[in-house]
């Protein structure tokens, strides 16, 4: 209960001092693809224009990329990567 109040009173304070240009969601999304730009499919696939602009445009991709744990298990399991990659190409 502690996480999420912290988390709105930190996501009011960002939007108060960035005009709400920035929000937790997109701070943890921006992680999210650091980590997965250490592998090289992914810097294969965001390279490419049209993929690019799913991954970093399409709300529900961002989602999926948010959800707790989702990021370790891309990298962990092979089947969760193709998954993952199927989500962006079928797009």
């Amino acid at each position: 209960m502690m996480k999420k109040i912290f988390k709105v009173v930190f996501a009011a304070l960002l939007g108060w001092l960035f005009a709400g240009g920035i929000d937790l969601d997109d701070i943890a999304f921006r992680r999210n693809v650091r980590k997965l730009k250490g592998e090289k499919w992914f810097k294969e696939l965001s390279g490419n224009g049209l993929y690019y602009e799913r991954i970093y445009h399409n709300p529900e991709l961002q989602a999926y990329v948010n959800q707790k744990g989702r990021v370790e298990r891309i990298l962990a399991d092979s089947r969760e990567r193709e998954r993952f990659v199927s989500m962006i190409v079928q797009n």
